[in-house]
């Protein structure tokens, strides 16, 4: 699992579920605190809301998102505003990669594989 630190809990905690499409499996609105996860399964995202996080810092860990269909779920994003705001496609090691970002900047990465990663 991933913990996102964020300000405005009650937003973010909308939109990654109406944006990225996460669900909620636990919420605790006193503590501001949520148990996401994505309807496929896999690992979760603990969502939590802090007060005393500087308005532009983020968090230095970047989560990981991996799409079936990366085009179409770049063109869904895109179409849902949210913030693209780079893409890799790197044939020569088999990935390709977009960095998403929420609106208080934390960023997450959408990508997939075409095949084993290599080493080098």
């Amino acid at each position: 699992m991933v913990t996102i630190y964020v300000r405005d809990w009650p937003r973010l905690l909308g939109w990654y579920q109406e944006k990225l499409g996460f669900a909620a499996a636990y919420v605790e609105d006193d503590h501001r605190f949520a148990v996401l996860g994505l309807p496929s399964g896999g690992p979760v995202l603990h969502l939590v809301g802090d007060h005393s996080r500087e308005s532009g810092s983020r968090n230095r860990c970047v989560p990981n998102l991996v799409a079936d269909d990366f085009d179409t779920t770049l063109a869904e994003l895109r179409e849902r505003d949210v913030e693209v705001r780079e893409v890799i496609d790197d044939a020569g090691e088999g990935y390709r990669l977009a960095r998403i970002a929420d609106p208080e900047g934390n960023e997450l990465n959408v990508y997939v594989t075409a095949g084993p990663i290599s080493a080098s």
